[in-house]
């Protein structure tokens, strides 16, 4: 491993492949437990901690989304804190770094349970027929007086597949494909299949979790918090800082989870709440973003005439720069790639480098890493702005260190 970190010291900024740097399937042992969108590859959390950090060091991720560096920081002996918006992170981590004795015993559920939970939204029926309501609400009922993390993970699986959500978009989207499936399901012994289903996730988590524990030697401790919004909360004392924040309006996650929030018994309201908090639709302290680049960009954002792309791009480098410049650590690892806003694409990486250089960081090193996978489905036209859908080609992993 050391050879190869070797390799690149020679310049500021190296094309790398960070699959080929570190030999790991992307999803192995717990990681990709449950889909997650833009998951941050564990290839990329292994280099950072081999390279950056000691055993028995700690790691904080305040974008933690599926929980990688939790996975990463248990199979290699190193401490961590994770937050993220998302309130789901704290049931995945458990899943996905569960210690204790694992078997089929732990997921039996009665399909006939006589309690029934009805998640409190008022689009409950847009999102699922009557004829599933009745029998996930049995499910549901059953796992919130019997909580446990693991058994939340096949039942996420069946409730989405058992909905009218297209199953490979990144947000919450009612397709033609996903009513067609509905359909067809409606017209079949739905709950036979639902059964199966179940129980064949069930096969692969525990085949998973196996895989984890196995692997898992060390001594680690983590802390995972969901629900927070990093604008409010003071970052704690850590040694390395590895995190993907969201890539300008890439993503809305609490949209794309809803389906899973509701049943797991968060209201309209709780929901709306943390919507609200998402970078960029948030409300960030007014800072000074010092960067050159952060304004010549923005130069070029406002010729677009759009004022809510303007806002967009402000809102999003206040929150971040606002954070980041509370962070305390030794290094700071910042995992973003140069998404486009119509048709200019934004070096996030370089304005974030700016501005932490005004702050007394200094940049160790740019490694420019080739996408090669993808889990979110291709689509020919961005549907909002209606522009071909031209992805994003690299994504860029920021070395700061303190002065």
């Amino acid at each position: 491993m050391q050879t190869s970190i070797d390799d690149f010291l020679n310049n500021k900024y190296r094309s790398v492949l960070f699959r080929d740097i570190v030999k790991l399937r992307t999803n192995y042992a717990t990681h990709d437990l449950y889909p997650y969108p833009a998951k941050f590859i564990p290839n990329v959390i292994r280099y950072f901690i081999e390279a950056y950090t000691k055993p028995g060091e700690t790691l904080f991720d305040p974008f933690a989304g599926s929980g990688t560096v939790a996975i990463e920081a248990e199979i290699t002996g190193r401490n961590y804190i994770l937050w993220d918006l998302n309130p789901i992170i704290e049931i995945l981590v458990k899943a996905e770094t569960w210690k204790d004795e694992i078997s089929e015993k732990i997921f039996e559920i009665d399909f006939n349970y006589n309690k029934s939970f009805i998640p409190k939204w008022k689009n409950l029926g847009y999102w699922h027929p009557k004829e599933f309501i009745a029998q996930l609400s049995k499910l549901w009922a059953y796992y919130h007086d019997h909580p446990n993390p693991l058994v939340a993970i096949p039942l996420f699986k069946i409730t989405k597949y058992f909905s009218y959500a297209e199953l490979e978009f990144p947000k919450l989207y009612k397709s033609k494909f996903a009513i067609e499936r509905v359909n067809e399901l409606l017209n079949s012994n739905w709950k036979e299949i639902m059964r199966d289903m179940y129980w064949k996730e069930v096969e692969r988590v525990i085949r998973k979790v196996k895989e984890f524990q196995s692997l898992c030697k060390c001594v680690s401790s983590g802390k995972v918090y969901g629900g927070v919004d990093v604008l409010s909360e003071s970052p704690p004392n850590v040694n390395a800082v590895i995190t993907s924040p969201p890539y300008l309006q890439a993503q809305e996650y609490i949209r794309t989870f809803k389906i899973e929030l509701y049943w797991l018994g968060y209201d309209d309201n709780k929901i709306k709440e943390l919507s609200k908090k998402e970078i960029p639709y948030n409300k960030p302290p007014n800072v000074e973003i010092r960067s050159k680049t952060f304004k010549e960009y923005l130069e070029k954002i406002e010729e677009f005439g759009n004022k809510k792309l303007v806002d967009i791009y402000i809102t999003y480098f206040r929150s971040l720069t606002y954070f980041f410049g509370k962070v305390n650590a030794r290094t700071l690892g910042i995992f973003v790639g140069p998404v486009k806003v119509r048709t200019l694409r934004v070096p996030i990486d370089e304005i974030l480098k700016e501005h932490l250089e005004s702050l007394g960081w200094k940049h160790e090193v740019t490694f420019i890493d080739k996408i090669v996978s993808r889990r979110i489905k291709e689509v020919y036209k961005n549907p909002a702005t209606k522009l071909e859908d031209e992805r994003t080609p690299t994504e860029h992993l920021l070395i700061m260190k303190k002065n």
